[in-house]
């Protein structure tokens, strides 16, 4: 009899929970999810190089001391090889304030490269790695962050101290081994789960702090667990009286 009710409870939670959208955000890992907004750079709808890097170039203007220099990828069906990342002031030059931005300093095969963080919050397959010499392609013959994070977004940051007002310049160097040759945020061609998606996209970020990937947080899950439990049980409790007066 307990099992019965606790089935009922269940099969009442998840259907309130589908008859209100909810269900939807159990989205799994590479589900064509949209990158972080508020980037100061998105490749979307440029052309995608392949062979030789192409260096790709944006400005800010600092409007903190300490600024998350942030990168995301997506991929999905093949890699990019990125190097060379550095950080100007162009209002008082003095030299790249990006440590490791080509990665020299390796680890190679490692998620968490020398002074760079990593986050993958959907655990998206193929995501980033540092690749040694040779592995890069395009001509690259040092190391070089080589990602195929499949439909959903990764990214590598580090926090850089910067003077509010100063303008300063973002470059880095990228190549790809795939077929794709246009940017694109998201996967248009149907595919939103597997390499045979075309998102692919590159997207750079200058804030307080590295960009939320947009899963809900653990405790999150668990306060909605609990609420489409209670709304279950609820939900039983009253069908359960109806057949009591309807008896």
């Amino acid at each position: 009899m307990k099992a019965q009710v606790r089935s009922s409870v269940v099969a009442l939670a998840v259907a309130t929970a589908a008859t209100m959208g909810w269900v939807n955000l159990a989205t799994a890992a590479g589900n064509n999810n949209a990158p972080p907004p508020g980037a100061i750079l998105d490749l979307a709808g440029q052309a995608v190089p392949h062979g030789a890097p192409v260096t790709y170039t944006v400005d800010f203007t600092a409007a903190l001391a300490n600024t998350s220099l942030s990168l995301a990828f997506r991929e999905d069906p093949a890699f990019f090889s990125v190097t060379d990342i550095t950080l100007t002031d162009l209002t008082h030059p003095g030299g790249n304030l990006v440590l490791n931005g080509d990665f020299s300093l390796g680890p190679i095969g490692s998620q968490t490269p020398v002074d760079w963080t990593y986050q993958n919050t959907f655990g998206a397959a193929a995501s980033g790695v540092v690749a040694g010499p040779g592995g890069c392609g395009g001509g690259i013959s040092g190391n070089c962050w080589f990602d195929g994070s499949v439909q959903a977004y990764d990214e590598i940051s580090q926090t850089i101290a910067t003077t509010i007002g100063d303008l300063y310049q973002v470059t880095f160097a990228a190549t790809d081994n795939g077929p794709l040759t246009t940017y694109s945020a998201l996967s248009t061609n149907g595919n939103t789960t597997g390499t045979g998606g075309n998102g692919i996209d590159i997207l750079v970020y200058a804030q307080a702090a590295p960009p939320n990937l947009n899963a809900p947080e653990p405790s999150t899950w668990a306060m909605m667990v609990l609420g489409f439990a209670g709304m279950g049980f609820v939900a039983y409790r009253k069908a359960k009286r109806a057949r009591a007066l309807a008896a």
